[in-house]
């Protein structure tokens, strides 16, 4: 009876495999791909593999789309229809004017609900509005206390690794961005840094590592199927341990803004109350949703919260890393970031202060360069919800889910030159930004906290720099006949964990 069953599944697979949207069919035979096709799951079979040969089929798809006419492809994952693009104009059409999330945003939501970044259109305009103030740089130039703060820590727990040759910096940067995230959002600090096996942490980053393992196997896509395997399982047990410590601590940190706002209001000599303290996210959220016609809920406020820490931890954390790595292989270059700093701040041991930042223009443009190359979120997906023109003529009919490769832009030879493989932070030194450069996404829905990313970046790189000096691994120099080894797992990551030494600079 089984094989029977199995039997009619594989008929009915194979005749809707056969039926595809006229529309979709002719521009699939306009731009096409190089990969092979197979009845039921289409190119699935290029995706399958682990996390670095996940990344490197997203870069050979927009090598290959450099190639074509239109500088796009196009690929079926099952019966799901997809535009690759990599260029551009063509990219900020797409984000200016479809802001539907695709399907595979699914399984994150799994997570983080429907947190501001995944959110339904109608869910993510109310959201955004309540959400966007937050970041305003009134709010956010604050947070430079707790981020150096925690760089300071991260400075001691990497003293145990100077001239003690290659170490992997990824744990011990993902551990300062948590704490960072954790403070700014919660007004608390959860001292990850020097607990490196704390619970929340560990669940948080198993958790993420098995969606992205997910995104692109077609059968996996499948609820029943994946309920099936341990997997699963285990992605409920770190669902649980997320879920309470957040939970935990948006109650406490309710019940003393509940306390505090009681004192203040008991208080007649308090007149300024906006000054009072560093407002946290969370403490924003609360009272921008108040001033809407329904004020956040509980779990509203654990999705946003959640969403927070995921973008904030990893695309703040991978920079950093990405950073790292690229300064240890230029010593140049590091040297002249560090004599900027300098130049500067000198040798004073005084609070770093946000006027201070902004003007280490080198040092922006070497983080702008190491985004450009390596791009934390290297594609963006969108589903279209009408048919959509593109400037090279193409159109995208209704349905299809368009791939925006930000990797593919930021190396495409036609927005940035022959050199577009060089680590030259030069080409953000004339003080304008390519239309190109698009490591935040575009668009109504880009990334709400860019700035909080940045300001994260530069806090912490010249905390690091001002004590210490990055050199390559052992036996390793990169270059662009030996490019970095890279991996996808929701954001892109450096297969070695982005190893180098370290040294002191006195």
């Amino acid at each position: 009876m089984f094989v029977q069953y199995l039997i009619v599944i594989v008929i009915l697979l194979l005749i809707v495999d056969r039926w595809k949207p006229k529309k979709m069919m002719i521009l699939h035979q306009q731009l096409g791909n190089d990969w092979a096709y197979y009845p039921i799951i289409g190119n699935a079979f290029s995706f399958i593999g682990n996390n670095e040969d996940l990344m490197t089929t997203f870069m050979k798809s927009s090598i290959q789309g450099f190639r074509r006419r239109y500088n796009a492809i196009s690929f079926w994952l099952g019966n799901i229809f997809f535009v690759g693009i990599n260029d551009a104009d063509q990219a900020i059409i797409v984000l200016k004017s479809t802001l539907d999330k695709n399907f595979v945003h699914k399984f994150t939501k799994y997570l983080t609900g429907n947190g501001l970044v995944f959110a339904p259109v109608d869910i993510w305009h109310r959201r955004r509005k309540i959400l966007a103030p937050s970041f305003a740089s009134r709010y956010v130039s604050k947070f430079v206390t707790v981020f150096e703060a925690h760089a300071k820590i991260i400075a001691e727990e990497l003293e145990c690794k100077v001239g003690k040759g290659d170490f992997s910096c990824l744990e011990y940067v993902n551990r300062y961005a948590l704490d960072s995230i954790c403070e700014t959002e919660f007004g608390m600090n959860m001292d990850m840094q020097r607990q490196p096996k704390h619970p929340f942490f560990n669940a948080f980053v198993e958790n993420i590592q098995n969606i992205a393992a997910r995104l692109c196997l077609p059968w996996l896509h499948i609820d029943a199927i994946y309920k099936l395997l341990p997997v699963y399982s285990r992605q409920e047990a770190t669902k649980k341990i997320i879920y309470e410590f957040i939970d935990n601590l948006i109650y406490k940190k309710t019940e003393l803004i509940k306390e505090r706002d009681g004192i203040e209001d008991e208080t007649d000599d308090l007149t300024d109350k906006s000054n009072i303290h560093m407002k946290s996210f969370l403490e924003l959220m609360i009272e921008n949703s108040k001033n809407t016609d329904k004020a956040y809920s509980h779990e509203e406020l654990r999705e946003e919260t959640l969403i927070l820490a995921l973008a904030g931890t990893d695309t703040s954390a991978i920079g950093i890393c990405f950073t790292i790595l690229l300064l240890s292989q230029h010593s140049d270059i590091q040297e002249r970031v560090y004599n900027e700093i300098q130049e500067i701040l000198g040798d004073s041991d005084k609070p770093l202060q946000m006027e201070d930042l902004l003007k280490l223009k080198y040092t922006k443009a070497v983080i702008n360069e190491t985004l450009r190359l390596y791009p934390p979120v290297p594609f963006i997906t969108r589903c279209c919800t009408e048919d959509l023109i593109l400037p090279n003529g193409i159109l995208v009919p209704k349905d299809s889910n368009v791939v925006v490769s930000i990797w593919g832009i930021h190396h495409n030879p036609l927005h940035w030159g022959d050199d577009v493989e060089d680590f030259n932070p030069d080409r953000f030194m004339s003080g304008q930004i390519p239309t190109a450069f698009m490591p935040f996404s575009h668009g109504p829905r880009n990334c709400v906290g860019y700035k909080y990313a940045m300001l994260s970046l530069t806090t912490t790189l010249v905390t690091l720099l001002r004590k210490y000096r990055f050199t390559p691994a052992t036996n390793f120099k990169y270059d662009k006949n030996n490019p970095l080894r890279l991996s996808f797992a929701i954001m892109m990551k450096h297969v070695h964990g982005f190893t180098v030494q370290m040294e002191y600079r006195k």
